[in-house]
């Protein structure tokens, strides 16, 4: 039956089960692609500021959330993080039961957005404000992902 042909019984309706084969290649864009480097090659998180109402964002963006003015200043981040908000998961990507980790919303001060990552110290060591920094695999093996980020631990 052709797709633009209506039809007036359920069991009209016809299936198969194929597969549709696409390639596609994902791109951080300009600004994603300026903070990958700047974490592979510094260990550092880069920044943008807005020219036009002086926030700062991480990670860094070509265009301003709040005026929508292209951003054009970036530079690293020197300050350390603080622990915004976190949660405890006690299952693993399937759903079975495993070891706690502790998932946490990392800010910096005077600095909008934030990185989500996990903690490394003991889930009763958390707490709201605590300062974290990143650890981070070696220099030659950092590929510029977010994955080059280990965990944070509390400083």
């Amino acid at each position: 039956m052709p797709i633009l042909e209506k039809i007036s019984q359920p069991s009209q309706a016809r299936h198969w089960t194929d597969s549709i084969p696409l390639e596609y290649h994902y791109t951080a864009g300009v600004a994603g692609e300026a903070f990958r480097q700047e974490l592979k090659e510094t260990g550092r998180f880069l920044i943008s500021k807005c020219a036009k109402c002086k926030n700062s964002y991480v990670p860094a963006r070509m265009f301003c959330p709040s005026c929508f003015v292209e951003m054009k200043e970036t530079k690293p981040l020197e300050k350390p993080g603080y622990v915004y908000s976190f949660t405890v998961v006690n299952r693993n990507r399937t759903g079975e039961p495993g070891e706690p980790v502790t998932i946490l919303l990392v800010k910096f001060e005077g600095v909008e957005g934030g990185i989500i990552h996990k903690l490394d110290a003991k889930t009763s060591d958390v707490s709201f404000g605590m300062r974290v920094s990143p650890t981070l695999k070696n220099p030659d093996e950092r590929t510029g992902a977010l994955t080059d980020i280990l965990s944070f631990r509390p400083i």
